[in-house]
């Protein structure tokens, strides 16, 4: 368990938070999905660390990432005119071009362009990948590199990518990513059919070797099956929040992503990559989304109606009763706790050592971040994101699954 100082350290992201400000200096946050900004379209509200934000498209099909409140008088600029490159504030006509210069301010009747110079627009570099715009949220003039994580330059026909707002922590979220343990109960009735993935369930209790990286650690969960084989899974814990996750089929070659993105201390976007290395991303029953801005579906109920929970499904032999989708069983899990959950109240056990890494990953790292230090996993240039590949298979008793790590 947490002392609740400890907690409080790990959990809150907001304002001056130490969380909150580390992550925003030394690494780059997914902010919207990129189809959903429009050319000279509708500009998009992003709320981030409990800050507003405005994106938009320009003209020429580059993102501009502002503070939402117009700098003069604190008019919404999602409500402006996106047009010429620029956003144009409808309340006083103020001009803002997508690279963050004021560019005309109809109001002021001398000196318009010396002005305009000295006007405070806060606008934040970005950059477009995975069919995600991410945002650096930082001070000063030191960008981070953007880590090669396994999407990277893929195909767009090789990648899934979709989001969904919940009402929880998030790290509440990160910990149930890396958590192999919950896979093969929670899931168990998903699994049914979904390729090797399904032999979660013959072993409940998966015995974890982890090793510690330059990006956070990696790990294999091992279940031991009646045949004398193992079905080992190698997942990878990225900071801050990326959890890099086995295939559903040994012999798949890519994996799942999963990151939670703090929208405030206690609300998130839940992320979910899946994509392919080298072939094109055949959609299986998980990705059959109709919008990729609200997926996988919230459970259908509030608290009082236990989320929406079917009992009666529960009767008919599902494990879980939420039956809209996988996803759906983690977000009633981690919107059960509350908000933010009390983890001074825990009793941890041995299928819980992953979640013990990532709380130490982030511990070390933010107090190294207190000291004035640079955390040792942001120094992205000495790390190598190849190594985060993630890889199940089914293993004869003599087989050594070691290298994996």
């Amino acid at each position: 368990m947490l002392s609740k100082e400890e907690n409080e350290l790990l959990t809150r992201v907001c304002g001056d938070a130490p969380m909150g400000r580390m992550i925003r200096q030394h690494w780059w946050v997914p902010a919207a999905l990129s189809d959903k900004l429009e050319a000279d379209g509708k500009p998009l509200r992003v709320k981030l660390f409990g800050h507003q934000y405005v994106a938009f498209r320009s003209t020429d099909g580059r993102v501009g990432f502002f503070d939402e409140a117009c700098p003069h008088r604190g008019a919404s600029l999602a409500i402006g005119r996106n047009e010429d490159n620029s956003l144009r504030c409808i309340y006083h006509g103020w001009k803002f071009r997508v690279d963050g210069v004021t560019v005309a301010v109809p109001t002021q009747p001398n000196n318009e362009v010396e002005y305009c110079k000295h006007v405070p627009l806060k606008h934040y570099p970005v950059r477009e990948e995975g069919g995600i715009v991410w945002v650096w949220l930082g001070q000063g003039d030191e960008v981070p590199e953007f880590p090669a994580l396994p999407f990277v330059g893929l195909p767009r026909e090789n990648f899934v990518v979709f989001r969904q707002k919940v009402n929880a922590n998030w790290l509440q979220a990160v910990e149930t990513t890396m958590d192999s343990a919950h896979l093969g109960v929670l899931h168990q009735s998903w699994l049914v059919g979904f390729g090797d993935i399904e032999l979660s369930s013959a072993n409940m209790a998966p015995v974890y070797h982890l090793v510690q990286k330059p990006y956070g650690f990696r790990y294999a969960a091992v279940r031991a099956l009646k045949d004398e084989r193992s079905y080992v899974r190698t997942n990878s814990f990225v900071m801050p929040w990326f959890g890099i996750v086995s295939p559903n089929s040994t012999d798949v070659k890519g994996g799942s992503i999963f990151f939670s993105v703090p929208i405030d201390d206690e609300n998130i976007y839940y992320w979910q990559m899946t994509y392919r290395d080298s072939e094109k991303l055949i959609p299986n029953k998980t990705h059959h989304y109709e919008d990729a801005d609200s997926w996988p579906p919230l459970p259908p109920g509030s608290p009082d109606d236990n989320w929406g929970q079917d009992r009666e499904a529960m009767k008919n032999g599902h494990f879980t009763g939420f039956t809209q989708m996988l996803g759906t069983e983690d977000f009633a899990v981690i919107m059960s706790m509350g908000p933010i959950v009390d983890r001074t109240q825990e009793y941890l056990g041995a299928g819980d050592g992953a979640v013990l890494a990532v709380r130490r990953c982030l511990t070390n790292a933010v107090r190294q971040f207190m000291k004035g230090e640079t955390p040792q996993f942001a120094v992205h240039s000495s790390i190598d994101y190849e190594q985060t590949a993630p890889k199940s298979m089914v293993v004869e008793k003599e087989q050594d699954w070691r290298s994996m790590l």
